[in-house]
Protein backbone atom coordinates (compact mmCIF):
# COMPACT_ATOMS: atom_id res chain seq x y z
CA UNK A 1 0.00 0.00 0.00
CA UNK A 2 1.27 3.42 -0.92
CA UNK A 3 0.46 5.92 1.82
CA UNK A 4 -0.60 9.54 1.36
CA UNK A 5 1.96 12.18 2.41
CA UNK A 6 2.27 12.81 6.14
CA UNK A 7 1.22 16.45 5.82
CA UNK A 8 -2.05 15.46 4.14
CA UNK A 9 -2.80 12.79 6.71
CA UNK A 10 -2.00 15.23 9.51
CA UNK A 11 -4.45 17.78 8.08
CA UNK A 12 -7.29 15.25 7.86
CA UNK A 13 -6.52 13.73 11.28
CA UNK A 14 -6.61 17.10 13.05
CA UNK A 15 -9.71 18.30 11.23
CA UNK A 16 -11.81 15.15 11.58
CA UNK A 17 -10.81 14.63 15.22
CA UNK A 18 -11.82 18.24 15.94
CA UNK A 19 -15.22 17.61 14.30
CA UNK A 20 -15.72 14.45 16.36
CA UNK A 21 -14.92 16.36 19.57
CA UNK A 22 -17.29 19.20 18.65
CA UNK A 23 -20.21 17.01 17.62
CA UNK A 24 -19.95 14.17 20.13
CA UNK A 25 -18.25 15.88 23.07
CA UNK A 26 -15.56 13.20 23.27
CA UNK A 27 -12.24 13.73 24.94
CA UNK A 28 -9.41 14.39 22.48
CA UNK A 29 -7.69 11.03 23.02
CA UNK A 30 -10.97 9.11 22.67
CA UNK A 31 -11.85 10.98 19.49
CA UNK A 32 -8.37 10.39 18.09
CA UNK A 33 -8.54 6.70 18.91
CA UNK A 34 -12.01 6.36 17.37
CA UNK A 35 -10.87 7.91 14.11
CA UNK A 36 -7.37 6.44 13.87
CA UNK A 37 -8.54 2.83 14.29
CA UNK A 38 -11.45 3.20 11.88
CA UNK A 39 -11.74 1.67 8.43
CA UNK A 40 -12.33 5.20 7.16
CA UNK A 41 -8.85 6.18 8.34
CA UNK A 42 -7.30 3.06 6.80
CA UNK A 43 -8.93 3.96 3.49
CA UNK A 44 -7.72 7.57 3.82
CA UNK A 45 -4.13 6.40 4.33
CA UNK A 46 -4.16 4.38 1.10
CA UNK A 47 -3.01 6.69 -1.70
CA UNK A 48 -4.40 4.30 -4.32
CA UNK A 49 -7.95 5.07 -3.15
CA UNK A 50 -7.48 8.84 -3.69
CA UNK A 51 -9.55 9.75 -0.64
CA UNK A 52 -7.77 13.10 -0.51
CA UNK A 53 -10.04 14.14 -3.37
CA UNK A 54 -12.72 14.51 -0.67
CA UNK A 55 -13.03 17.35 1.80
CA UNK A 56 -12.44 16.87 5.51
CA UNK A 57 -16.22 17.13 6.00
CA UNK A 58 -16.77 14.26 3.56
CA UNK A 59 -14.23 12.12 5.42
CA UNK A 60 -16.03 12.95 8.67
CA UNK A 61 -19.33 11.88 7.05
CA UNK A 62 -17.75 8.58 5.99
CA UNK A 63 -16.54 8.02 9.56
CA UNK A 64 -20.04 8.71 10.92
CA UNK A 65 -21.60 6.36 8.37
CA UNK A 66 -19.09 3.70 9.37
CA UNK A 67 -20.09 4.10 13.03
CA UNK A 68 -23.78 3.66 12.15
CA UNK A 69 -23.66 1.03 9.41
CA UNK A 70 -20.28 -0.60 9.95
CA UNK A 71 -19.01 0.36 6.49
CA UNK A 72 -17.79 3.78 5.32
CA UNK A 73 -18.60 2.75 1.74
CA UNK A 74 -22.28 3.33 2.58
CA UNK A 75 -21.59 7.08 2.62
CA UNK A 76 -23.39 9.08 -0.04
CA UNK A 77 -19.99 10.51 -1.01
CA UNK A 78 -18.74 7.09 -2.04
CA UNK A 79 -22.01 6.05 -3.63
CA UNK A 80 -21.83 9.16 -5.84
CA UNK A 81 -25.14 10.52 -4.64
CA UNK A 82 -23.83 13.96 -3.78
Amino acid sequence: MTRIPCYSLDYYDKSVIRMIIQKYGMEQMDAARAFLISETHAMLEDACLAMTEFSDRAIFDMWEVEKVTGDPRNSAYLRSEI
